[in-house]
Parts: structure tokens; C-alpha cells; sequence
């Protein structure tokens, strides 16, 4: 049925229109949805558009002051709980959310109760991994309740190795809603055994995006805590909403997170929904101060998202997958086992980083040669960081216990900071 004949039932539609996500590199799949919503999760947005309450049932989720400038970051404070909201649809698919994944389909049908929830309009839905840190290496739900500065709400400008370049919409880091009340320890072990023993059919925490890099949690928070103390990314399903808009040519896009559909290439049956939205100002509610985050995380905590890449290293990352492609073969990686000027060490680094994402074992040989081959030669600091990062959380390895032991017999400056990563190693 469609949605013009039913304008007035609450309803979520899977659509055809494709979004190239391949940008989006925390993404698996992604489908897009239109819902015909009830609004009560909504982004309520001040008279000038600056100031954001997102709201669940009236109750303010998280407030943000975002200033109109693009590359400036915004405020963000937390608000008054998730589980204060009395959403009955949010606890009406606990049971099958906290099944074992199937499929992303699967998943948008069991979320259907929650979409309806949402504003009408079209929402992108993906199967991602997320980072349960907000991006500066604070565990994702160690935040303060006022209103704090946030890197990860606006676009990245780079120049980390001496290449200048700009990263956005990439929605990776993670914000809480609900309150330290409901942390149960039991849960986040039950969480940590399921984990151990999945591949890729463990369940998702449910996050829904509101700008650049960061995303806010609706559902998962113990799985989020799970797959910190695990060092490992939080599988989740991504809800992204689609704004659509008209340029100067009076031509329509739908945009989500800056990947852009040209109305022409959405089908009949959509384009007439993908019309030109307008947010209606609503009276905003200052949270001076939230109440989500009121216990002292244990150090276990802090420290286990130290691992994970911080914003300006996932941009790095980012940069290097996306907008530097380069097809790596065992020749190339061997001519650059033997090269260590400075666009050499540039490109090894973009070795390192695909081989991250696409094959873990294959980027530890690598770095072991490269590591053994460098000690006679001068490179930089952050590719040493990279490479001695990625082995120092390999352990029991008598072949990389080696490399450390070079590297410290070789080292003749004691305030050089990989004897601290490399120290790391051997602490218990």
C-alpha cells in the first residue's frame, strides 16, 4: 500500500532507494526506510535553529548548541534519562533486539514499534560498528551533565602526518541517554560471554545519529560496555535521517550525512514524499544540567577505550581507505619493506591501515618486517605509534617479544613514548 493512501497510519515502508555508504566505512549495509511517524521522538529545534532538545515523549534525551559554522564543534549536555521517557515501544522489543542478529531486514521489522515513534520522513538504517568512546578517548558514558564541547559533533580538518585534509560524516562514537541508575554489572557480563562467543550474530544496540561522527545510544547501553571491556567495536543498527533540500538550480536532493540522491533518481513512488521539509520552531527547554552520569567508572572502564581510535586517528584512517585507495599486493608491500623517506613512510602507513580493515594477520607480518627493517633508520613518531599500537595488543607472540627487545636495545633515548607502548606489553 502506499503512503499517499495512508497518510494517517503510523508505518514504516521499505524502500529502493540506494545510498553509496562505501564512504561511511563503519557501515556493512545500509537500507532505507520511509516512515510515517507520530513524532515523539523528535528533534525539537529552537526558534534560530542553534539550539536542539531531541526528545523522547517529551522528555529531553540531549540538548545541543551547534553554531552555525560547519568546522566548529558543538555543546552537547545530557538530559534526563531514556528510561524516564515510559516508552512502551522501547520495551516491547527488548526480547527480540536482545536475540541473536539475523539479518538487517529482520532487524528493521523487529525496530518497526520504535520507528513509528520518529519524525515522518526518510531514514537510512545500517548494520555499523561503533566505538564506545565519544572520540577523545572518555568512555562513552563517563560524560558530564553540563554543557560540555564535543570534536566529534563537527567535521575533522587534518594535518597529523603533514597532509591536510578534511573528514566528515562519519558516524562512529557513541553518546548515552540512559542513566548510571540502570548500570547492572550482571547484565554487562551476560553481554561479555555472548560476545566472546559470536561472530556476526551478536545483537545489535540500537543508535540513532545526530551530526558528524557521534551518535546517541537508544538501546544497548550494557552491550556498549560489554564491547568496551572486550576492546572490541559495538555492533549496532544506525538510524541516520535523511534531509531533503533544493539547491540554487531548484533541483531536490535527499542527503543523508552528506551523501546526496538526486530527486530524479528516486522512483515515482517516493519522490513526491522527498519533498522540501521545513522544521518548525518549537519552545526549546534549557537543560542546565542532566542526570544521566552519577557514579565514579571503575578504571577498567577509562582505560579500555583507550584503545580505540581517537577522531583525529580515525580520520587519518578514514582518509587513508577512502580518499587514497590503493590496491596492496605482496610486491608492493616488499618495495616498501626496503623505502623510508618521508612519501614512502606516507604510504606504508596506508598499507598498514587497509590491511587493519581487511586482513588482520596479514598487517601483522607486514609491520613485523617494517618494524625490524626501520631500526636502522629514522621515521616518524606517529607511524612508530601506528605500528608498535598494533602489536603491543598481540600477546604471547615470541616473534613480536623480539621486536620489543630490539627496539629497546637499539633505543638510546629514554623519553622516547614507545618504551611506554612497548612497556604495556608486558604489564598484567
Amino acid at each position: 500500500m502506499s503512503f499517499v493512501e495512508n497518510k494517517n497510519k503510523l508505518s514504516v515502508e521499505l524502500t529502493d532507494i540506494e545510498v553509496d555508504v562505501s564512504e561511511m566505512i563503519n557501515i556493512k549495509e545500509a537500507k532505507v526506510v520511509y516512515v510515517n511517524g507520530a513524532g515523539k521522538l523528535v528533534n525539537n529545534r529552537s526558534e534560530y535553529g542553534c539550539s536542539t532538545n531531541i526528545r523522547l515523549n517529551d522528555i529531553p534525551l540531549v540538548q545541543i548548541n551547534s553554531p552555525y559554522c560547519q568546522t566548529c564543534s558543538s555543546v552537547l549536555a545530557s538530559g534526563y534519562g531514556i528510561e524516564n521517557a515510559d516508552c512502551e515501544e522501547l520495551k516491547k522489543i527488548q526480547k527480540e533486539i536482545n536475540s541473536n542478529f539475523i539479518s538487517l531486514e529482520e532487524s528493521i521489522k523487529t525496530i518497526e514499534p520504535l520507528l513509528k515513534l520518529f519524525e515522518t520522513g526518510f531514514y537510512l538504517i545500517a548494520d555499523a560498528e561503533c566505538y564506545p568512546t565519544d572520540g577523545e578517548k572518555n568512555f562513552y558514558w563517563d560524560i558530564s551533565n553540563k554543557l560540555k564541547d564535543y570534536s566529534a559533533t563537527a567535521l575533522v580538518f587534518s594535518h597529523e602526518y603533514g597532509d591536510d585534509y578534511y573528514v566528515f560524516g562519519q558516524p562512529v562514537y557513541l553518546y548515552p541517554t540512559q542513566t548510571t541508575d540502570c548500570y547492572n554489572k550482571e547484565r554487562v557480563d551476560y553481554y561479555i560471554e555472548k560476545f566472546k562467543n559470536s561472530d556476526n550474530d551478536e545483537p545489535r544496540a540500537i543508535v540513532y545519529n545526530f551530526g558528524e561522527f557521534i551518535n546517541f545510544v537508544i538501546d544497548g547501553h550494557h552491550k556498549a560496555c560489554a564491547s568496551a571491556l572486550l576492546g572490541k567495536p559495538l555492533k549496532c543498527l544506525l538510524i541516520i535521517k535523511g534531509e531533503s533540500y533544493r539547491d540554487y538550480y531548484k533541483k531536490n536532493y535527499l542527503r543523508f550525512l552528506g551523501r546526496e540522491i538526486e530527486g530524479d533518481k528516486i522512483s515515482d513512488k517516493y519522490r513526491k514524499l522527498a519533498k522540501i521539509e521545513r522544521n518548525n520552531p518549537a519552545k526549546s527547554v534549557d537543560i542546565e544540567e542532566g542526570c544521566v552520569n552519577k557514579r565514579e567508572w571503575e578504571e577498567e572502564y577509562i582505560e579500555s577505550v583507550k584503545k580505540f581510535p581517537d577522531l583525529i586517528k580515525y580520520a587519518t584512517i578514514v582518509n587513508d581507505l577512502v580518499y587514497e585507495k590503493m590496491e596492496i599486493t605482496d610486491d608492493l608491500m616488499e618495495y616498501y619493506l626496503k623505502k623510508f623517506d618521508r612519501e614512502s613512510q606516507r604510504k606504508v602507513r596506508i598499507i598498514i591501515h587497509n590491511l587493519e580493515f581487511s586482513d588482520k594477520k596479514k598487517a601483522q607480518e607486514f609491520i613485523i618486517k617494517y618494524a625490524r627493517a626501520s631500526l636502522k633508520h629514522k621515521i616518524s613518531n606517529a607511524l612508530k605509534v601506528l605500528m608498535y599500537e598494533f602489536l603491543v595488543k598481540i600477546k604471547d607472540n615470541p616473534e613480536i617479544e623480539q621486536v620489543f627487545i630490539d627496539y629497546i636495545v637499539q633505543n638510546e633515548d629514554i623519553n622516547d613514548p614507545i618504551l611506554k607502548i612497548i612497556d604495556s606489553y608486558w604489564e598484567k
